[in-house]
């Protein structure tokens, strides 16, 4: 699903590059170059957005609603949950917890409310 949303989005990108040099004197082949090149700008960057992972703000988010769902959360669950590596997830909840936002129990982070 997500290689297709980076076709689309290529394609989209395309399409605009193709728009936007459609009405200058060289019509077709400056159109299919802004064509590529935007196509190519946007699969690039939005195949290196993919490769990140989520925003370090979005894990942690992430990290509060399931600990507010279920009282607590270890690194386990969170890297299940955003699909990264454990050690990615652990960061995030120390992260947390050496700015005053999380306790640590063990293998289990709780949220001050």
């Amino acid at each position: 699903m997500a290689a297709l949303l980076l076709w689309i989005l290529a394609l989209a990108g395309f399409t605009f590059g193709f728009a936007i040099a459609w009405f200058s004197f060289l019509n077709l082949p400056m159109a299919l170059l802004f064509g590529l090149l935007a196509g190519g700008g946007v699969f690039l960057w939005v195949r290196r957005l993919a490769g990140e992972g989520p925003a370090p703000w979005a894990l942690e988010r992430l990290a509060m609603r399931l600990a507010a769902r279920r009282g607590s959360v270890s690194a386990k669950e969170l890297s299940q949950a955003a699909g990264i590596p454990e050690d990615r997830a652990r960061e995030v909840l120390d992260g947390l917890r050496r700015r005053g936002l999380a306790q640590r129990s063990g293998e289990r982070y709780t949220f001050k409310g």
